[in-house]
């Protein structure tokens, strides 16, 4: 087994991104391009890189202490801390940022250190967490033409907890934002007055193996204790995703014809309304957006020059899936007309979605030279069968259940869809719908344990019919599985993203 994995590791890349979206803006509507994803090469590396203490990113952030939106541009410096152990039940794990920016003439100038601490429980028959946080220390000077803004720690309050919902291809989140930040003595000699900023902001995202996004929708609240304030709304939101692009090579004497490659965007972005502001300000100055880039990072695909498709309808899907390393059999043999099994599409979908092998997040594997052998969860294959590791790994992911695991059996439309969404972790979308009707003209030919995810599959778009038809009985062949993956993984890389940033900065 151990020769298996070592060959499987080889052209599979399981690491999970190195930062998660969640804290990539912090929590005081500021934001940045995010942390990019690693490339599939750097994944790929035998030698563990030591876990980075400290990142920095650019960042901007509008302050509306004067009732007008006052942009200041810098960076953050975040030291992520430890995060969640998920083979304890509980645990804390401190983080602190550090931001410095200002406006283009000096005028407007934001110090910030904060460091927060953070409980948190891990469920594992639920495979979430919750997470509770505080600020620990907190440090702040805020200078606006002059008049500095000191904030006065032992007065403000901080208060955060966010719930992740770990499904087998996906980890979601949701979460709130609650604090006050009191700044201390702003006036005259004789005449100060605390000003008092609340912010409500509830907090979305998820990251995955081919894109992530936070969003918050925050509401701004500035008391001036003079029975003056101001009112703001303000969505920032961070995305980073894997762009997929084919390039024809231009020379006719060359080897490939061309080759597909990865270019990894991020953006950050920052929509606001001042509801109640400044007197003085004009139509133009009551709402806007900003956003904020870094610069791509590409890198090509490697595609295998042996693979005779040309002219075939799936021929791009096939040869995304192998530029990805999803399909890995020999191109020379590969018939697109075959039929896909059960454990051929569960190995695929685990290189998908990079979902680790059973070895690579055991700590007793690893440092015990006295392993405890875990019972396998199959009754139908053995643990020196090549597709084990990967049914193992789609068991502890929850895609599929213990007990027998049927490789052999050909794959259906209806199976493939229902492994699809729940790979997602969508099923609640169908929930309720055994005897409601799809969509579909062959609605009555599609099984009941299967209705459910499809009405979701239907939702979500990640259903092409052909003339009204989805053919659930109808048996997988290796062109249609490659069309079907790219269309699911289309969806994680660019469709996804659309509910969590579109739709909130739009709506």
């Amino acid at each position: 087994m151990k020769k298996i994995l070592t060959l499987g590791i080889s052209f599979m890349l399981f690491a999970t991104s190195t930062f998660a979206a969640e804290g990539e803006m912090g929590s005081f509507g500021g934001i940045t391009p995010g942390v990019k994803l690693e490339t599939l090469t750097s994944m790929a590396q035998t030698s563990k890189k030591s876990t980075t203490s400290k990142y920095t990113l650019p960042y901007k952030e509008n302050i509306y202490l004067t009732g007008k939106a006052e942009l200041v541009e810098g960076t953050v410096t975040i030291s992520p801390g430890k995060g969640v152990d998920k083979e304890k039940a509980e645990g804390t794990y401190t983080e602190r940022y550090v931001m410095e920016a200002a406006n283009t003439d000096g005028t407007v100038k934001l110090t910030r250190d904060i460091t927060f601490e953070t409980q948190y429980i891990y469920e594992a028959n639920r495979k979430q967490t919750t997470k509770v946080t505080k600020a620990k220390k907190w440090k702040e000077i805020i200078t606006v033409k002059g008049q500095s803004y000191t904030l006065d720690n032992t007065k403000s309050q901080y208060s955060k907890s966010v719930l992740e919902d770990d499904t087998p291809g996906v980890l979601y989140y949701r979460g709130d934002v609650h604090y006050e930040a009191v700044y201390e003595g702003v006036g005259n000699p004789g005449e100060e007055k605390n000003i008092v900023i609340a912010v409500n902001a509830p907090i979305y995202g998820y990251e995955q193996a081919f894109a992530k996004t936070e969003t918050q929708k925050r509401e701004i609240t500035i008391d001036l204790a003079s029975g003056k304030g101001y009112a703001v709304e303000e969505t920032p939101t961070v995305t980073v995703y894997r762009d997929i692009q084919y390039g024809a090579n231009e020379p006719t004497a060359i080897s490939m014809a061309g080759n597909y490659k990865e270019i990894i965007r991020s953006e950050g972005a920052l929509s606001y309304n001042i509801l109640q502001g400044n007197i003085g300000l004009y139509d133009d100055e009551l709402s806007g957006m900003m956003n904020i880039e870094s610069s791509p990072t590409v890198e090509q695909l490697s595609i295998p020059t042996s693979l005779n498709l040309k002219g075939h309808p799936a021929e791009t899907q096939i040869k995304k899936m192998y530029s990805m390393k999803i399909f890995d059999e020999n191109p020379l043999t590969f018939s697109p007309n075959q039929i896909v099994t059960k454990k051929e599409y569960v190995k695929m979908l685990v290189k998908a979605l990079q979902i680790p092998l059973p070895e690579e997040n055991s700590k007793s594997t690893r440092s015990s030279s006295k392993k405890q052998v875990e019972p396998s969860p199959f009754k139908d294959i053995s643990e020196g069968d090549s597709y084990y590791p990967y049914a193992v790994a789609a068991y502890k992911a929850g895609l599929i259940d213990g007990g027998y695991f049927n490789g052999n059996t050909s794959m259906t439309r209806e199976l493939m869809y229902l492994l699809n969404v729940k790979a997602i972790g969508l099923e609640r979308l169908g929930l309720g719908t055994m005897d409601s009707y799809t969509p579909f003209v062959d609605d009555g030919q599609i099984s009941s344990w299967a209705k459910s995810s499809i009405y979701a599959a239907s939702n979500l778009g990640i259903i092409t019919p052909s003339n009204g038809y989805i053919l659930p009985k109808k048996l997988v062949t290796k062109a249609e599985c490659a069309t079907f993956l790219d269309q699911l993984i289309n969806y994680l890389r660019y469709e996804l993203q659309k509910d969590y940033n579109d739709k909130m900065l739009i709506g």
